[in-house]
């Protein structure tokens, strides 16, 4: 192991360490019921159709991803993105060849 894999194996020994010492906190009597009603509830919102203005704004938005990809595409970003690991080679290369 490399000294900053010791220390890093150290530091999480320790903070595990600290967790099972640290005390236990008691939840609010109220907590089951809150967590419930907060299920039934997402339930209910999860049961409602979808109205037509969600449908309109799912569309404007898939609309609007499409777009802007094919800007990117065409812009030639996708590309540049794509052949950063050309400039980072180019570069080390270049670094190596002064530092001889």
């Amino acid at each position: 192991m490399t000294p900053r894999q010791q220390e890093d194996h150290r530091l999480t020994q320790y903070l595990n360490k600290l967790l099972d010492e640290m005390p236990l906190g008691e939840p609010s009597s109220h907590l089951t019921d809150r967590i419930m009603r907060g299920i039934q509830e997402e339930d209910r919102v999860s049961l409602v159709p979808k109205t037509p203005m969600r449908q309109q704004a799912y569309w404007i938005n898939s609309s609007i991803a499409i777009a802007a990809t094919i800007v990117l595409i065409q812009s030639g970003i996708i590309g540049k993105i794509m052949n950063i690991d050309t400039g980072i080679m180019q570069l080390t290369t270049f670094i190596q060849h002064l530092s001889q």
